[in-house]
Parts: structure tokens; sequence; C-alpha cells
């Protein structure tokens, strides 16, 4: 593992180690003694985020030689990105076996691809989406819009998720699985437990 490179596995949305309070990963690694590249200041080590509410990889950067390297492979779209979601179903879904999701977001071009890994039941299954574009809520809007399978929770994007529920977890069924960077391992993070208690509710 290459020293100048700080790989982290988000194993939940809610990283934060006290629920009530808003703290940034960055404040959080940097508390424990973490070296972090400062070429942006304004947030210290972060190569690329993920939406709040989002669970999994992260890649952060230890200094600045490295970070720019890492900034150069993501703009160039070198980095291969894979996220699971938990979709609602329905008979007026998009939503085949495997496809290509081009619509545009927010006006530029955005390409995904999915395949559906498992029908959970009538109205839920999950999804294996691969993005080759970096748009910001690619995926949630590829699969709100796009298949008309929006991510379960993911108030933004479902006029029928329960605001309530979504505030309390402050998160939704979206995770960000693997993350390939050239020269790097492979870096992966399991789906979080508390999927298994969506689907079965």
């Amino acid at each position: 593992r290459n020293k100048s490179v700080k790989k982290v596995d988000t194993k939940d949305a809610d990283f934060s180690e006290n629920p009530s309070v808003d703290t940034s990963l960055e404040t959080i690694l940097l508390n424990h003694a973490i070296p972090l590249s400062s070429l942006n200041v304004q947030a210290r080590g972060i190569v690329h985020r993920l939406d709040r509410g989002t669970s999994g990889c992260l890649i952060l950067a230890k200094n600045d030689e490295r970070h720019a390297e890492l900034v150069t492979q993501f703009f160039l779209r070198r980095v291969d990105k894979t996220y699971r979601a938990l979709v609602k179903t329905k008979a007026s879904s998009n939503l085949g076996d495997s496809g290509i999701i081009t619509l545009p977001v927010y006006g530029r071009p955005a390409l995904s691809l999915y395949e559906v890994e498992e029908h959970i039941s009538q109205d839920i299954a999950r999804l294996k989406v691969t993005t080759k574009t970096g748009r910001k809520h690619q995926v949630r809007i590829h699969c709100a819009k796009g298949l008309a399978t929006p991510i379960i929770l993911d108030e933004m994007y479902d006029d029928s998720a329960n605001p309530g529920k979504k505030s309390e977890a402050n998160r939704f069924c979206l995770h960000a699985s693997t993350l390939e960077v050239p020269g790097i391992q492979v870096t992966e993070a399991p789906v979080p437990k508390w999927w298994e208690k969506v689907i079965q509710e």
C-alpha cells in the first residue's frame, strides 16, 4: 500500500462519532493525528466526494504530490467507480436486466451502466451501477429519472420517500462499493448492515 494514500472504507453514511454533532470527515481524521494533504485547504486530503447520506469508499491523500496525481486520475476518468443501490420498482419502471443510462444530469452529458443483481421483492431490487462520468447526484438521478426506480429513502428524488424517516437516519440506500485507481489496489466496502432492516420493513 502506498503510504502517501489513505484509503477509508466508510461502513455507514453517518460517520460522525456523535450523531448529534455535524462533524466533517476531515476533522475526525485530523483529530486522530492522520496526516492529510493541504493542497485544498478547505477540504484537506479530500480527492473526491460522496453525497451526504451515501456510504462507501473514499480515497484521501496524505501529501500534496499524491493528491495532485489522484485528482488528475479522476479528471481523466481513469477511476472505475461502482455503486450498489436499493431501488423501488413498479410497473412503470424502465428496468431491464441490464442497460445503459445516458440521461443528461443538470444539462451535462452523463453515462452510467447498470445491472440488476437481485429482485429482492416485488417492490425492491438491488442494482449495481458503474459511472463513466462524475456528475453530481448522477446515480441518484439516473435511478430515479432514467429508470423510474428511485433509491429507497432518497427524498430529494423520490416524492414518496418518508421525510421523517430519512431525517432521522440521515442516509439512503446508495453505497459506493468499489473504487479502482491505476496504481492502487482495488478499494472495497461491504454494504451497510442496516439495509437488511430496510428490506424487511
